[in-house]
């Protein structure tokens, strides 16, 4: 399965936030891409913020999730805001004010134009215009986004159990099943470390 992941660069992820930054047009964009970046959520779960989960630390969110037997279970998400991204939150909030946007609680973060929560397929649109003008791999989804934090966490910590509760998978074992090709590498020095003994 890992074979088909489809993540960013380092330098593709700084060209594509570049990008959204120097355009007035993409303020909304760039909020949301750069939140999805540091916390690895799902496009669903970020579109489902509220103001009031703006100005938090910690977030709790609800997951839908499979279990055995197709029966469904909800589950609860911990979601970490670092204060880089609250200040980023922080300084959007006075653009949705300047537009005229809610600051109501329960108002969504990310609003369409009619200021309805904006809709996943109108933000998988958007992306696939940023991706382009960034002059990157337009094979994207939103959800690469997500695999660009998991395959970064497992490269810098090498650790797929912080992975998986970063990311919030119900276990190791979802985590493993996607990202066990990140380190193709490790094959050959596995190799060389074996011919030495």
């Amino acid at each position: 399965m890992s074979t088909n992941i489809k993540c960013l660069t380092p330098q593709e992820e700084e060209r594509f936030l570049i990008t959204l930054r120097n355009r007035k047009d993409a303020e909304r964009a760039y909020m949301l891409y750069h939140l999805m970046l540091i916390t690895g959520l799902r496009l669903s779960e970020a579109l489902s913020l509220n103001v009031e989960h703006a100005s938090r630390i910690k977030v709790e969110l609800k997951v839908k999730g499979w279990i055995k037997k197709g029966e469904k279970k909800d589950r609860f998400k911990t979601v970490y805001f670092p204060k880089a991204l609250q200040e980023h939150l922080k300084d959007y909030l006075k653009v949705k004010v300047k537009k005229g946007e809610s600051l109501l609680p329960e108002a969504p973060v990310f609003v369409s134009r009619n200021s309805a929560r904006i809709s996943p397929r109108q933000v998988q649109r958007d992306f696939k215009k940023w991706v382009r003008e960034s002059g990157i791999e337009s094979n994207l989804s939103p959800h690469s986004l997500r695999h660009t934090v998991g395959t970064r966490l497992l490269k810098e910590f090498k650790n797929a159990k912080l992975v998986q509760r970063y990311l919030g998978h119900s276990d190791v074992a979802t985590t493993l099943r996607y990202y066990v090709d990140v380190f193709p590498e490790d094959l050959e020095e596995a190799a060389e470390m074996l011919a030495q003994k």
